[in-house]
């Protein structure tokens, strides 16, 4: 599964990589025509450089923000340049950055504990993707695929741009899941009435920051 390597992460995620985005112009006057040109190959996802970066929101206009990392993952191009592969998630690893001290511990805890992704009993969540080309333009491909979270499976979409920097391919993903979907219940509206204030929003954002090795 490590065969080249590449930066990650999620989602997924990173799934253009070894990819060239071509613009090519028709005549004069004429709309513009977008093009992946990927090479062949089996690639790695390199683990260091990855980049996940959640937020979480309440009602009370709180926003939590913190960062996740990639265990292991590989994309993969086929002979036809169609992008597809899949990426674990170490679900363990779940950090808090806008909180320091006490709050950071409990908030660590509290979403790490059963109320939320219960990480002891389901440590890894699992992100599968395949590039739909019939849904590229202005730099951005879309990826359908399958989140797993707690042994839950859901269908899942997302955009993904891409640019070149200095010979590296470096591609960003916003991946936005409803946690109520996965049995993730706590201060969820969906499961709970009357929680006034202390409701929090179900859905969460998932910034994916990759760029090639």
């Amino acid at each position: 599964m490590i065969k080249k390597s590449i930066n990650p992460l999620l989602l997924t995620t990173l799934i253009i990589f070894n990819g060239c985005v071509q613009k090519k112009d028709n005549a004069p006057g004429s709309s513009k025509q977008e093009s992946l040109s990927l090479n062949k190959g089996d690639y790695a996802v390199e683990i260091s450089a990855s980049k996940l970066i959640w937020t979480g929101k309440e009602l009370s206009t709180k926003q939590h923000n913190g960062t996740l990392n990639i265990k292991k993952g590989q994309i993969i191009i086929s002979d036809k340049g169609l992008i597809s592969g899949d990426i674990e998630i170490d679900m363990s690893t779940i950090n808090t950055t806008d909180l320091r001290g006490r709050g950071k511990e409990r908030l660590d805890g509290h979403l790490k504990s059963p109320d939320f992704f219960d990480v002891k009993k389901h440590p890894v969540a699992f992100l599968k993707f395949q590039g739909n080309e019939k849904h590229f333009s202005d730099g951005k491909l879309k990826f359908d695929g399958e989140l797993t979270i707690k042994n839950i499976s859901h269908p899942i979409s997302f955009f993904s741009t891409i640019e070149n920097l200095n010979g590296k391919l470096s591609a960003r993903a916003e991946v936005t899941f409803d946690r109520s979907l996965y049995n993730v219940r706590f201060g969820s509206g969906k499961f709970f009435d009357n929680l006034g204030d202390r409701l929090i929003y179900d859905e969460i954002s998932i910034d994916v920051f990759i760029v090639t090795a």
